[in-house]
């Protein structure tokens, strides 16, 4: 007779199997969501040994509550809680060091993975040490918040002359170089996965792309959508100081012209149809200002 999903939890008939991939999310009080992305892990059709590690990064609310109802479902589910909230790094770090398997893939709570994500990452890891897949706007966002945003199909081609960047949103590596890297920057707020993504390929780590690898992401959306941009304007300025010296580029000529389309365009952000894209580009703008402020160099 099989063993119960009890029994391969804690090894008393048989002891579990070593999965080959652990999926790390990060969850900061994602009560309201986290329940559908598990349920889009749980359909998954990978047919490997796999885990999932969610940690909980705040306890303000139900997340660690709603994520253990999925026992039964994701057999190989463990919650990890903190007293309050490390950040998305921290997070991130804490799920891996406590993953047994040798390829983590990473999701985030507020979103939804397809079917084959999983199967999809692992495929395109093949010999690469990291992995992305596709990133669908449509799904989870009205269509004002999306519909000036091209779907990307692709691995992103090289930011500010330098090197492709892969979001946390939809990213697995191999642990081996996961450690080899140190993991992700603790002290990064913003960014961090890019900032990652640029320490794995200056160690030689090559990217694959896994067409079925979709992952549905939801936008924020207001003034938190607005403030977010922001922060990645702030965050990004942080990335260039980081990484001039190894060939990333800064295009004042081109960040001027953007700077005067977010003036001359602020009356756009009464036009729904536009609103979310004036917002992308001031608070971006705006954020990579006060970032060049703060840290005296220019980066616009």
């Amino acid at each position: 007779m099989a063993p119960s999903l009890d029994a391969l939890r804690e090894g008393t008939d048989q002891v579990a199997p070593e999965p080959t991939v652990s999926v790390v999310m990060p969850a900061r009080d994602a009560a309201a969501t986290i329940g559908e992305q598990l349920d889009a892990l749980a359909a998954q059709s990978f047919d490997g040994g796999w885990e999932v590690i969610v940690v909980d990064d705040g306890r303000n609310d139900d997340t660690a509550q709603i994520a253990r109802e999925f026992e039964d479902r994701l057999p190989f589910l463990t919650v990890l809680s903190s007293a309050k909230s490390l950040g998305v790094s921290p997070a991130r770090n804490k799920g891996t060091r406590a993953a047994r398997g040798g390829m983590i893939a990473y999701c985030d709570a507020d979103d939804v993975v397809s079917s084959r994500w999983l199967a999809g990452l692992v495929s395109a890891l093949g010999d690469n040490a990291l992995a992305t897949g596709p990133v669908d706007n449509s799904r989870l966002n009205p269509p004002r918040v999306h519909c000036w945003r091209p779907p990307q199909q692709r691995v992103w081609g090289p930011w500010n002359g330098y090197l492709p960047p892969v979001i946390g949103a939809n990213m697995a590596v191999r642990r081996d170089m996961f450690d080899l890297i140190g993991g992700f920057d603790e002290t990064l707020a913003i960014c961090e996965d890019m900032d990652f993504t640029f320490r794995v390929q200056l160690a030689g780590g090559t990217i694959g792309f896994g067409p079925d690898a979709v992952v549905h992401r939801r936008l924020r959306r207001g003034w938190a959508y607005f403030r977010r941009q922001y922060e990645y304007g702030f965050g990004q300025v942080e990335l260039y100081c980081r990484f001039r010296h190894k060939g990333m580029r800064r295009g004042a000529r081109s960040g001027a012209g953007r700077l005067a389309r977010a003036f001359l365009g602020a009356p756009l952000a009464v036009v729904p149809k536009y609103r979310y894209e004036w917002a992308t580009l001031a608070g971006q703008e705006l954020g990579r200002v006060k970032g060049s402020l703060v840290a005296r160099t220019l980066f616009l």
